[in-house]
């Protein structure tokens, strides 16, 4: 009865939708946008400038201009309870990783400091740099090769925790005009992870976490999207967010490097063959220092082959 209770609910509520449309008085916002829709912002989520990270909900909320030991889901408990080292050289302590947040709550450089070479970067934990020293991250190790080239190069990394293709497509393409990088690169992220806003205003990472939420309506609106995790939708979410950046890095000249997670798995796998070890971070879960520096070699050879 319940079930039937909540799809009655949503029924009336689209009947609702619907009779305002067809009676041809839409909603005042929807009306303004209709007759400028490049002059009106109807979604905040796609408002101009640089994405709010902590109006995604994700998990953790990302402090702003402060440094910390721990973040997200490598906490001090869980490394204690790591019983036997992953490898010999595997070195992390309680005490040798720090996260230093900037003043938007991102893990990159101040966005407002003088460069002469901007990289705008978006990817999920993995290029935020999860449970890695702020310095052992591929951000990090690309902007000190950058050092080769430019004299004070520029890494603003707006990637999110448990970001989804929706967020990578999504941040840049409203950050773009604000920062005006001379390169972006988007790292994709595994092709299930979108974005998802409920009755409620808020925004998921969808297949990330579960709503830790009370809430029986979020949670049944959160299972009504297991319908859509299929390899169908799965390729048209992906290839929908990459035209969307490529087409707006084409409208605004600036040059565009695509990668994917994958990348990162194909090297982790290809050196264990020479490291004689898997290539792990402090939480076990992401991807290892050496890992970063190799997938930070690729990009940087990328950007001079051309």
């Amino acid at each position: 009865m319940h079930l039937l209770d909540v799809i009655k609910k949503q029924i009336t509520k689209i009947k609702h939708r619907l009779s305002q449309y067809h009676s041809g008085s839409a909603p005042e916002k929807l009306s303004n946008w209709i007759n400028a829709p490049d002059n009106t912002i109807i979604s905040k989520w796609w408002a101009p400038g640089i994405p709010n990270i902590d109006d995604v909900m994700h998990g953790a909320t990302c402090p702003k201009s402060t440094r910390l030991k721990w973040f997200g889901m490598d906490t001090e408990e869980s490394f204690d309870n790591i019983i036997l080292k992953p490898h010999d050289k595997w070195n992390f302590t309680n005490n040798n990783v720090t996260y230093t947040f900037n003043s938007f709550g991102y893990g990159g450089d101040e966005p407002a400091e003088e460069s002469d070479y901007t990289v705008l970067v978006s990817g999920d934990s993995h290029s935020f740099g999860v449970a890695l020293d702020d310095k052992q991250v591929w951000t990090s190790r690309l902007k000190t090769f950058l050092k080769q080239k430019y004299k004070n190069p520029k890494i603003i990394n707006i990637s999110c925790p448990g970001g989804s293709n929706d967020w990578i497509s999504r941040s840049i393409v409203c950050s773009l005009e604000t920062l005006k990088p001379d390169l972006v690169i988007a790292v994709y992220t595994y092709p299930n992870r979108r974005e998802a806003i409920w009755d409620s205003g808020f925004l998921w990472e969808l297949n990330t976490s579960i709503p830790d939420n009370p809430n029986q309506d979020e949670y049944e609106q959160f299972q009504s999207w297991f319908m859509t995790i299929n390899e169908h939708t799965d390729y048209y979410n992906l290839t929908r967010n990459h035209l969307l950046i490529k087409n707006c890095c084409e409208k605004n000249n600036i040059r565009l490097i695509t990668s994917h997670v994958q990348q990162l798995t194909i090297f982790q796998i290809l050196m264990k063959t020479f490291l004689k070890y898997t290539d792990v971070a402090r939480d076990c879960k992401h991807f290892g220092p050496a890992v970063h520096t190799a997938f930070a070699e690729k990009l940087y050879k990328e950007i001079n082959d051309n």
